[in-house]
């Protein structure tokens, strides 16, 4: 995954991109109904004829004009929204199970996680967990030769991390059950000091991704016609478009992926385009009426 933001970051600044690392965007400037450009923290504008928001489509409104936020995609509900986690950095030595690169621990109640976690909107009392082996190829499974190796343990979480602070009255007793479930599976971390791990957790997430509530897939899916009520990559705001996992196609780094081509393709259409509202190059995705259309009698 990081080289794929290297390669991508590569070919942007080959092509004469600035990046600005480091650089938080306070606002999304609008002039005579059409986007201008952006506006960083530190007071400095940039000027532009388009925008590509990548962040989770619900914090859009807050970066908008007030009189322009209704044009925005609205919230997902905290009930709508998709899996959150608490995850933990290990770097540790393992013994007894022989690790994959992608192991996925379950424990004695799989349903009760889900209705733990969707309906009692807690930790799961009996959470699946999910090893990555970042040391380890796929196949052979061998551990490194150095003994301490990269982890990351994760357990789902319901997306309230705007709500509550999941602080350790939660999480200490849900990382003793991961731990637990690890070595009844016969894995065992050699864990001697605490800064061998480092937690994050679903209020830790939303503070990452204002608007996601800590969210990590956008919206939940449930049900196949899910993916096509995610908007899309234009909005009602010419100008300004949308990428990332919050909306059309969908979560993880290929679909992710996917809706960075799609912005962009649609967004060089509109530049080339002499009509502000053409529908072009979009599969899928909630449909907005246009700033121009919207005015129409």
């Amino acid at each position: 995954m990081a080289a794929l933001a290297r390669s991508l970051a590569a070919v942007a600044e080959r092509r004469g991109a600035r990046l600005r690392y480091g650089t938080a965007c306070a606002g999304i400037e609008v002039r005579q109904g059409r986007v201008s450009g952006v506006r960083l923290r530190g007071g400095e504008r940039l000027l532009a004829d388009a925008v590509v928001f990548n962040g989770d489509a619900s914090a859009l409104a807050w970066h908008l004009p007030e009189d322009l936020r209704p044009r925005a995609p609205s919230p997902v509900p905290p009930a709508d929204r998709s899996l959150s986690a608490v995850t933990w950095a290990i770097h540790a030595p393992t013994t007894g199970f022989a690790l994959q690169r992608h192991n996925v621990f379950f424990d004695r109640d799989y349903a009760s996680e889900f209705d733990d976690i969707f309906n009692a909107r807690r930790l799961p009392a009996h959470g699946t967990v999910y090893v990555c082996a970042q040391d380890r190829a796929d196949g052979d499974g061998a551990a490194p030769a150095s003994g301490a190796e990269r982890l990351l343990m994760l357990v789902n979480a319901p997306a309230e991390g705007d709500r509550r602070s999941f602080d350790a009255s939660e999480t200490d007793p849900c990382q003793d059950r991961a731990l637990s479930l690890l070595r009844r599976c016969g894995l065992h971390l050699e864990l001697s000091n605490p800064q061998q791990m480092t937690r994050r957790t679903p209020a830790d997430f939303a503070r990452l991704f204002p608007g996601s509530g800590g969210a990590l897939y956008g919206p939940a899916t449930h049900g196949w016609m899910t993916l096509f009520r995610r908007p899309a990559a234009y909005t009602a705001l010419p100008g300004l478009f949308l990428a990332g996992g919050s909306v059309h196609p969908g979560p993880g780094v290929p679909m992710a992926a996917m809706s960075g081509r799609l912005a962009a393709a649609t967004l060089m259409a509109h530049l080339d385009s002499t009509h502000r509202s053409s529908r072009v190059l979009i599969s899928g995705g909630t449909s907005m009426p246009s700033a121009t259309t919207a005015a129409m009698p």
